[in-house]
C-alpha cells in the first residue's frame, strides 16, 4: 500500500510529538521530540530514506500540463490533491502547491486544473478523443466513469506507459493487483492522489458509548484479532435504545449502528468475500454464487439491515432532504453520542473534528476470529483514478511527469494527509495510529464496483434498504447482463 511504507517512517515521529498542530511536520525520522515552535508543511526526510524515481533529465519548455478533476462534485467529496493556487497554511493545499511547483520547476513546466461539470465528466474525454483534441494529459476522476472509459477503449494501458514503474511504492500495490484486467492496468491509485483515502471504508466509534455499554476494549479487541462482525451485531444490538419512551425508535433515539446500504457489501468485503473475483490468468469470474458468499450476506444483512439497530440513512430521507439527511439526522446523531458504530468513509474524521465528544477508528471487522487480516472496501464512486487518455499527446512526457509527481508525493502529500487524519480532535491516541495501519493495509478494491456489470455488487444494497433476502434470485434475474457487460469489458482489455 502506498502508506504502509512511509508508516515505518512516521509513527516514531508523530508518537513522540508533544504537540500536535494542523501544520505540522509529519515526515521526519528523527527518534527526538518533534520541534514544535514552527509549523511546517513540507515533511523532511534524509537522503538515505528516500526513494528517487529512475527518470532522465527533461525541458519541457513551459509546457501546461492539463489534468481533469472531477472539483467540487459533493458536498462530502472534493478534489483537491491535483492542483492548489497558493499556499494556505492548510497541509494537504501546501502539499500539492509544494509538490507541483518543485517538479514543475525541475522539468519546466505548469500544472493546470481542469474541472468537470459533473461527478461524471467522462464525456468530456468521449468528445475530446473523438475530435482527436488533447485537451487532457492526464485524468484524475472517479474509479467508475475510468471503468467506462476503459472499456470504450479510451484509456492507454499504464503497465505500458514511459517512465512509469507500477512497481513502485508510490503506487498503490492492491489496486494494482486488484483492478487490472488479463495483466492489463488502465487505471490505478497512489501518493499522487488522496480522494481513495478518503473513500476507504471504516468504522467510526463513540468513545463515550463505548465506554458505557462495552464491557471490552475495541482497540485491544481489534488488535488481538478478534473483531468480527458477529461481535459488532452483539454490541450494536445491546446499544439500540428508544431514549424518550414514545415506542417509536426515531432519529431522537440511540443507535447500534449508522450507515448505508452500500454498507452491506463492505461487510461482505470485510469477512473476506467479492461480486467478483479473478482466476489463474487474471480475468474475473462471478463469485457471488458461492456458498460462503451467501452466508456472509446473510450475516451482513443481519447488521446493516436491522432497522431496529441500524439508523440506515435511506430510512429517513423522506424527512430530511439534500444534505439535511446527513447534517441534520445521521451525523447529528454521531456527534451527539446516539451513534455507538459508524460505518462511514474516511473523509468523514476530518468533517468531524469539531465535535465535541471523542471518537475512535476501526477497520471493517473480519468475519471470524481465524480470518487472518482485516479488509476495508474502497469506495470506487467517491475514488479519483490516476489514468491516460488516448488522445493525451505525448506519451513520453505525460509518463515522466506522472512518476515524478507520484514519486514526489510520497515524500509531502502522503505525510501530510496522514498527518491530518490522525491530528483531528478525537485522533489524538497511541491506538488510532495503529488502526490507521491495519485499515491501509487491508484496503480492498472491487472489480464490481469499479465496472457495475449487470447491476450485481449493487444487489446487496438494495436487498438491505428493502429488508429481503432473496440474493438467488436476484442474481438469476441479472446475472446474463452481468456476464454480458463483463466479457465486453475483458475484451476491451485483450484488444479484442
Amino acid at each position: 500500500m502506498k502508506l504502509k511504507n512511509l508508516f515505518a517512517l512516521l509513527l516514531s515521529a508523530l508518537m513522540l510529538a508533544s504537540v500536535l498542530t494542523a501544520c505540522g511536520d509529519a515526515g521526519s525520522a528523527e527518534t527526538t521530540p518533534a520541534d514544535t515552535t514552527a509549523a511546517e508543511t513540507t515533511p523532511v526526510e534524509t537522503e538515505t530514506e528516500r526513494l528517487r524515481p529512475d527518470l532522465p533529465d527533461a525541458d519541457y519548455e513551459g509546457y501546461s500540463f492539463a489534468i481533469l478533476t472531477r472539483g467540487q462534485f459533493n458536498a462530502h467529496w472534493c478534489s483537491k490533491d491535483a492542483y492548489a493556487e497558493e499556499l494556505t497554511g492548510e497541509p494537504i493545499n501546501d502539499a500539492v502547491y509544494n509538490r507541483n511547483l518543485n517538479i514543475g520547476e525541475k522539468y519546466n513546466f505548469t500544472i493546470r486544473e481542469e474541472i468537470g461539470t459533473s461527478e461524471d465528466p467522462s464525456s468530456l474525454v468521449t468528445k475530446a478523443v473523438q475530435a482527436g483534441d488533447d485537451n487532457y494529459d492526464m485524468l484524475m476522476i472517479g474509479g467508475s466513469a475510468s471503468g467506462s472509459l476503459a472499456t470504450q477503449k479510451m484509456l492507454l494501458p499504464l503497465d505500458e506507459m514511459p517512465h512509469m514503474d507500477l512497481s513502485k511504492p508510490w503506487y498503490d500495490q492492491s489496486a494494482n493487483a486488484s483492478l487490472s484486467i488479463g495483466h492489463k492496468l488502465y487505471m490505478t491509485s497512489g501518493d499522487m492522489n488522496i480522494m481513495d483515502n478518503n473513500a476507504t471504508w471504516i468504522i467510526l466509534f463513540s468513545k463515550n458509548l463505548a465506554d458505557e455499554l462495552l464491557d471490552e476494549n475495541l482497540y485491544t479487541l481489534t488488535s488481538e484479532g478478534r473483531w468480527t462482525l458477529d461481535k459488532m451485531k452483539v454490541f450494536s444490538e445491546s446499544a439500540a435504545l428508544d431514549l424518550n419512551g414514545d415506542g417509536v425508535h426515531d432519529e431522537f433515539d440511540r443507535w447500534g449502528l449508522a450507515g448505508e446500504g452500500f454498507n452491506t457489501m463492505a461487510f461482505i468485503e470485510g469477512c473476506g468475500g467479492k461480486a467478483f473475483a479473478k482466476d489463474e490468468n487474471d480475468l474475473p469470474y462471478i463469485a457471488m454464487q458461492d456458498e460462503t458468499f451467501y452466508d456472509q450476506f446473510l450475516l451482513a444483512h443481519s447488521v446493516n439491515g436491522n432497522f431496529e439497530t441500524c439508523m440506515l440513512v435511506n430510512n429517513f430521507n423522506t424527512k430530511y432532504a439534500g444534505d439535511a439527511i446527513w447534517d441534520e439526522c445521521i451525523n447529528k446523531a454521531f456527534i451527539e453520542d446516539r451513534v455507538l458504530f459508524n460505518c462511514t468513509g474516511l473523509n468523514r474524521v476530518s468533517m468531524l473534528r469539531e465535535m465535541e465528544s471523542d471518537f475512535g477508528l476501526l477497520p471493517i471487522p473480519k468475519y471470524t476470529d481465524e480470518q487472518e487480516d482485516y479488509h476495508c472496501l474502497v469506495s470506487i464512486w467517491a475514488s479519483n483514478m490516476i489514468s491516460v487518455p488516448i488522445s493525451s499527446g505525448d506519451t513520453d512526457r505525460t509518463g515522466l511527469i506522472i512518476e515524478a509527481l507520484s514519486a514526489e508525493s510520497k515524500y509531502t502529500l502522503t505525510p501530510a494527509y496522514y498527518d491530518i487524519t490522525l491530528k483531528t480532535k478525537s485522533a489524538r491516541d497511541e491506538e488510532s495510529s495503529a488502526m490507521l495501519d491495519l485499515i491501509f493495509e487491508g484496503r480492498a478494491f472491487e472489480l464490481g464496483n469499479q465496472y457495475g456489470w449487470g447491476g450485481l455488487f449493487d444487489i446487496a444494497s438494495t436487498l438491505t434498504i428493502s429488508g429481503k433476502t432473496d440474493l438467488a434470485s436476484q442474481l438469476d434475474a441479472k446475472i446474463k447482463a452481468a456476464e454480458t457487460a463483463m466479457q465486453k469489458t475483458v475484451d476491451a482489455f485483450l484488444g479484442e
